[in-house]
């Protein structure tokens, strides 16, 4: 009996107690930059200011990184005269940086916007009425939830895809032009992880195609070569750059390293051919 009193008298004392406070966000007052549309930047930095953390949220530009609240590293290249940096995150397994300052230009950009991105002004109104912890919360939900680390990891097959399927866009248009049936292949058993985070492949896949298309916008006779010698135009990497005619299937060995590679496969076509 003494022992269920004294319990009781515990929990009635402990209920008197006040509620331990949850830490405070270690964010510190932010900055919202705005669009000619009504894009909405919010820029929160991480405490402390000095390791260049920061939680971006971006709104309203109808993009896939609406509303996501994804942790961001200021990169500073500014000079003397010139302030120069970004704010850049993971995507997909590699570098992304949609919010620019040049001088004192900053610039939005998110994926379907346009390539040279949006301009963005400072607005003093809404950087006093952002609430810092609301977004620090927001980026705590998604981070627990797994939806920023799904689309911060890198998908080595969305993007495989992303390149196949320029390269085959870039045959069709040899096809057309030359009125040919040519097939092709990217060799990615040739392309390493990191190349492939960092490269833009399919630009350096293509260049042979190019050659041909535009040697056949010129020649009739270079369209009665391509149809009678060609059906198979692959792609793979190398140390070196060096293109290969195999009986009808022709294998383009590229580096990122080559420089003027259109050049070079106009060249070999134009001696092997």
């Amino acid at each position: 009996m003494k022992c269920i009193v004294a319990v009781a008298v515990l929990a009635t004392v402990l209920g008197t107690l006040p509620a331990r406070a949850a830490p405070p966000a270690p964010v510190e007052a932010g900055k919202v930059f705005v669009g000619p549309q009504g894009e909405l930047v919010s820029v929160v930095p991480l405490a402390p200011r000095e390791q260049k953390k920061f939680l971006l949220r971006i709104q309203g530009t109808g993009s896939v990184l609406d509303n996501l609240v994804l942790p961001y590293t200021l990169k500073d290249w500014s000079s003397p005269s010139t302030l120069r940096h970004n704010y850049t995150t993971q995507w997909h397994g590699k570098d992304y940086s949609p919010l620019i300052t040049v001088g004192k230009n900053t610039e939005l950009h998110f994926p379907g916007g346009p390539g040279n991105g949006i301009a963005v002004q400072y607005d003093e109104a809404r950087s006093q009425k952002l609430k810092p912890e609301e977004v620090y919360a927001q980026h705590q939900q998604q981070t627990q939830s797994g939806q920023l680390a799904k689309l911060m990891a890198f998908d080595r097959k969305a993007e495989e895809t992303i390149h196949d399927t320029a390269y085959a866009e870039a045959l069709q248009a040899l096809n057309t032009t030359c009125g040919t049936s040519v097939a092709g292949a990217i060799d990615w058993t040739t392309i390493p992880e990191p190349v492939l985070k960092s490269q833009k492949i399919a630009r350096y896949c293509a260049s042979p195609l190019t050659a041909l298309k535009a040697l056949c916008e010129v020649s009739d006779e270079a369209r009665t070569t391509v149809k009678a010698r060609l059906k198979q135009m692959d792609c793979r990497f190398g140390a070196t750059l060096e293109p290969a005619l195999q009986g009808d299937r022709f294998v383009w060995t590229t580096t990122p390293e080559a420089s003027q590679q259109e050049k070079a496969a106009t060249r070999y076509f134009k001696k092997h051919l």
